[in-house]
């Protein structure tokens, strides 16, 4: 009987239960992305910079609410007594005053000088998020920066793991060969020194990468005592940078330039005539005669023209030119030092590229002696010093190998994410 055609439910549960936790199991990999995710989502600076947006929304609705019609309510009562004609003239006064209302209020703007105010808001928040993203490519750069570090720190390690347990295989025979005569016992105990002193290097090596894996859960704000295997860091984009117009800095840029654009129209607006109407009802009196006929309403209008205040509004505007000519200088400058930095990023992988390839062919080798003249040790056919100087030549190649990878991989953390000083 098949069951798999019985149960084809229960079947698919099965699937689908074992496709979700492998992907859980992926997901708590120790990856490159995994710390730069974290880093972003315990970051202050970015939780700052989304509040700054939330923020200047807030402001852009209190500004047309601004604009709109203010409603308040208002009460006042006054007294002012005259005795034997000392006193106010009760022709102003009246002697006494009562006022209870509302009052409304609005200050009358077209809708494109509305729209010009609102588009201030709109500017400052792309500022904002060009600043953000800087931010987070800067953060990012960082993480990598000591994921890479950290990495290398731990393939040095292994590395010396590897090296003393071919050294503690050899151990085994050299003691025995040695007490047969085949090596004299101070050829034995240089070979011991070799192994101790690589033992010693294994436990620096390994407070080294330590250190480094504290430093990246601390700068990404994990907090976390083990040190499980890190993944090789890995790369989106390594052969091209991000072209500058692209770049979070013409961002930047637009972002000013939008900000300073839309000063000098608002700066236009302010100088123009404002007129602002009003209306208030309810009970005004003297309370002197027929008090309970003074309930009424009243409305008025205010005009306000800007006729001359030393030419501030020209100043204005010379200042903002100023400031967008800065602007533009800065992005010309920082575009020269953005191309240099590419082909200089460009020159150097290229070279440790080749510098890669040429100790890989080396390496196989300097392996090889290796093992030829493990083969040799139990005949004695090879001096102790030779076969320590080869595994200490194939040590040297390897650490040459790592380190080059490491450089690799900061000019690469360098294209991902182009910073200019």
């Amino acid at each position: 009987m098949n069951t798999t055609h019985t149960y084809p439910a229960q079947w698919f549960i099965v699937l689908i239960t074992l496709f979700l936790c492998s992907s859980v199991k992926a997901q708590t990999k120790y990856t490159l992305s995994y710390f730069t995710t974290t880093a972003q989502a315990n970051s202050p600076l970015l939780n700052d910079y989304n509040n700054q947006v939330i923020s200047n929304k807030i402001d852009s609705a209190k500004l047309r609410a601004a604009y709109g019609f203010i409603v308040t309510g208002e009460a006042n009562a006054g007294y002012a007594p005259n005795i034997s004609g000392w006193g106010y003239d009760n022709a102003l006064t009246n002697g006494q005053s009562l006022f209870a209302g509302v009052k409304v209020v609005k200050e009358f703007i077209s809708r494109n000088n509305l729209n010009t105010r609102l588009k201030a808001y709109d500017a400052g928040i792309a500022q904002i998020l060009a600043q953000k993203n800087l931010s987070i490519q800067t953060l990012n750069k960082q993480i990598t920066d000591q994921y890479i570090a950290t990495y290398t720190s731990q393939q040095k390690y292994e590395l010396s793991r590897e090296i003393i347990g071919l050294l503690n295989q050899e151990d085994m025979i050299l003691k025995k060969l040695t007490r047969q005569s085949v090596f004299k016992q101070t050829d034995y105990l240089t070979f011991k020194v070799t192994l101790q002193q690589n033992e010693l290097t294994l436990q620096q090596q390994q407070a080294e990468w330590q250190s480094n894996y504290a430093l990246l859960n601390y700068l990404s704000g994990i907090v976390d005592t083990r040190f499980p295997p890190l993944d090789a860091p890995s790369f989106d984009k390594v052969l091209f940078a991000t072209d500058f117009k692209q770049s979070v800095y013409t961002r930047i840029f637009e972002a000013d330039s939008m900000k300073i654009k839309n000063d000098s129209e608002i700066i236009q607006y302010n100088y123009r005539p404002k007129i602002t109407g009003f209306s208030d009802g309810g009970y005004q009196s003297s309370l002197i005669q027929t008090p309970y006929r003074n309930f009424g309403l009243g409305m008025g209008v205010g005009v306000s023209i800007p006729i001359y205040n030393g030419h501030q509004k020209k100043m204005l505007l010379q200042q903002n030119q100023l400031a967008l000519q800065t602007r533009q200088k800065y992005l010309e400058q920082t575009k020269r030092q953005y191309q240099q930095q590419i082909f200089q990023i460009q020159n150097q992988m290229e070279q440790y590229h080749k510098m890669l390839e040429m100790a890989n062919q080396q390496i196989n080798y300097a392996r090889t002696l290796v093992e030829a003249n493990a083969k040799q040790l139990p005949t004695g056919d090879i001096r102790m010093v030779d076969f320590i100087l080869s595994i200490n030549n194939l040590l040297s190649l390897k650490g040459n190998i790592i380190q080059y990878n490491a450089t690799l991989f900061n000019l690469q953390n360098q294209m991902q994410y182009l910073i200019i000083q």
